[in-house]
């Protein structure tokens, strides 16, 4: 363990107390060093290409040792394709590329403007409770990616002009580094100009592994060997043109998992959400209609209702009707965001409230969790951002390679409260953690619930506006935040919460937080394991994974009892998955349900065109 990590010394006195203005939190924050300043060069090489591809890789240990009651595997999706056609595909294949791939930033036409809009990646990490790990990371095959894998090339460009325009777009949030608000054309189906990347979120379900993006299909992905099985309709459940969330939020009293799909016109948006129990069939599908459009990339739900947060914004009906572009097609207002409260279970039980104003737009939150009180009240954690604080546009790949680029170009983000009169259709906020805070997480056993402690990725600089760097605790009940950072060239991502193997019942924080760490120095990555009742200790086990991994999103650790796989299962599945891809398989499962097999609808988009 470096010294770093056993550190534990708190932050001076004029740092203890952070705010925003005068309802912000008064709570201490516990860190195990001083203020850092962040290697941004170190942080850019996280956005990194993946040129080779990590089927199975046995891995263990550098630094502690894994604990026995961690089982289970952890799988985390991100962007990881910067340059368009990165890996070729296999030899059998009857379409090949003219060119070979192309370094980062060799070809220009090749890069993608933002790196939200790469092709995504999912990583899967076992942990079979005897102290070894079996690691494995693959690009999802979408259907973009393959064209584009076989031309050698970029095809899709829709959100060219969109990133062009930086910060002058929906108030800088439209682009916000390193997530953007407006995250896809508005041209609905597979085209030119719309892309599925499918590199937001994984999220495993009934023995089902899924990867999401916002306003596409999700994609089934088999969870031992990560290959591709194709876009999935969830049983028939969705249409293939139909949009879907990427997001999905857990409702653990009654085992379910829900989702959403939100169609989008000029005048209002038919917003669908679907409830899906243990065994991953439909318990309810309920039709909402929001006003206008209603731009939407996250939620949060309690035992009653689901709870929507929609930024004001118009829409130009000319360019709406004729280019779908969003640059054009819509504009960001100021002024208060609706906050839309569903009433689970019934379709068309709406009440929407409107959030005061106070300067910072409430338009674009990552909700944490949310809980109903005993007195009928509604209250929601999230990540907030500030963008008062954008200036200038992203530079070209690698993007932030300065504090004063990054700061530009990326809102500050720190974590707020709100707590929701229904009857009186009234909103007060607070600010709960003023530290630019990223990828909020809980242990999802309390997902719904009252509870007492968030996770997040943290900056280094205090509360001044920097990149995802340590990982941190907050006590959401007494504002107090414990925190651990590394090195100033390492970088964590979402911290996600594993709870212990055990069959006692435990405390909501008695389990493990997991994360990539990003060595941008090395260009090497590894999971750090800490113990969630003490995160200033620094992590009780370092893996190295064999590869170099780029910032990621979101994931999931599945602690399901089949999720304890072998090295030996997954090193044939994986072996499997190699042959399969290497003899140009064509047989997948896309739509009628979750075990069915067709021919992809790959094959006939490439050779039949769009038929969408």
């Amino acid at each position: 363990m470096s010294q770093i990590a056993n550190r534990h010394t708190t932050i001076d006195t004029e740092l203890q107390v952070l705010s925003l203005d005068s309802n912000a939190s008064e709570g201490k924050t516990n860190t195990n060093k001083d203020i850092m300043t962040p290697d941004m060069k170190a942080y850019a090489a996280g956005y990194s290409t993946v040129f080779q591809e990590l089927p199975f890789e046995s891995v263990t240990a550098s630094e502690g040792s894994i604990p026995s009651d961690l089982v289970g595997t952890y799988y985390r999706s991100g962007p990881a394709m910067f340059s368009a056609g990165a890996i070729v595909p296999p030899k059998a294949s009857i379409v090949q590329p003219k060119q070979p791939p192309a370094p980062d930033g060799t070809d220009k036409d090749r890069m993608v403007k933002h790196p939200f809009d790469a092709d995504g990646a999912i990583l899967g990490v076992t942990f079979p409770g005897d102290g070894s790990a079996s690691s494995r990371f693959r690009y999802v095959r979408t259907t973009a990616m393959t064209n584009e894998r076989k031309k050698g090339k970029r095809l899709y460009g829709g959100m060219e002009s969109t990133r062009a325009e930086g910060v002058n777009v929906a108030n800088g949030q439209g682009n916000d580094f390193p997530v953007p608000m407006f995250k896809h054309h508005l041209q609905p189906g597979l085209n030119k100009l719309r892309k599925n990347t499918s590199n937001t979120r994984s999220i495993y379900w009934s023995k089902k592994l899924l990867t999401l993006w916002e306003g596409g299909l999700p994609y089934k992905l088999d969870a031992l060997g990560l290959s591709t099985e194709g876009r999935s309709q969830l049983g028939g459940v969705l249409n293939e043109s139909d949009p879907f969330s990427g997001k999905a939020a857990y409702d653990t009293k009654k085992d379910r998992i829900l989702f959403y799909s939100n169609k989008q016109d000029g005048g209002s948006s038919d917003l669908t959400l679907y409830e899906f129990n243990s065994k991953f069939r439909v318990a309810s599908a309920n039709e909402y209609q929001l006003p206008g459009f209603a731009v939407l990339s996250d939620f949060t739900v309690t035992e009653k209702y689901a709870i929507f947060v929609q930024p004001p914004v118009a829409t130009n009906g000319m360019s709406f009707m004729l280019s779908k572009d969003p640059v054009k097609a819509l504009k960001m207002e100021n002024g208060p965001a609706s906050l839309h409260i569903l009433k689970r279970g019934e379709a068309g039980a709406i009440k929407t409230i409107s959030i005061p104003s106070d300067g910072i737009s409430d338009g674009d939150l990552q909700f944490i969790n949310s809980f109903e009180n005993e007195d009928g009240s509604v209250v929601f954690d999230a990540i907030r951002s500030d963008s008062r604080n954008l200036s200038k546009s992203m530079k070209e790949w690698p993007w932030a390679q300065t504090m004063e680029d990054f700061a530009a170009s990326s809102s500050r983000k720190s974590v707020w409260r709100y707590t929701v009169n229904v009857s009186a259709g009234s909103v007060q906020k607070e600010c709960i953690a003023d530290i630019p805070a990223y990828f909020g997480t809980i242990n999802n056993v309390r997902s719904g619930q009252e509870y007492q402690y968030a996770y997040a990725a943290v900056g280094a600089l205090g509360n001044t506006n920097a990149p995802p760097q340590g990982i941190a605790k907050i006590n959401v009940e007494t504002k107090e935040m414990d925190a651990w950072y590394p090195e100033e060239y390492e970088f964590c991502g979402e911290p996600m919460f594993a709870p212990k193997k055990s069959e006692e019942p435990s405390n909501e924080d008695d389990g493990y937080i997991i994360s990539v760490l990003m060595n941008g120095q090395e260009k090497k990555s590894e999971i750090v394991i800490l113990d969630a009742k003490d995160i200033t200790r620094g992590p009780i086990a370092r893996v190295p994974l064999g590869i170099a991994i780029p910032h990621g999103l979101h994931g999931c650790f599945a602690a399901s009892a089949e999720c304890d796989w072998s090295s030996e299962e997954i090193e044939r599945r994986a072996k499997l998955a190699d042959k399969m891809e290497s003899r140009g398989n064509m047989w997948n499962e896309v739509k009628s349900d979750f075990s069915g097999l067709g021919l992809r609808l790959d094959d006939f988009e490439e050779y039949f065109g769009d038929i969408l």
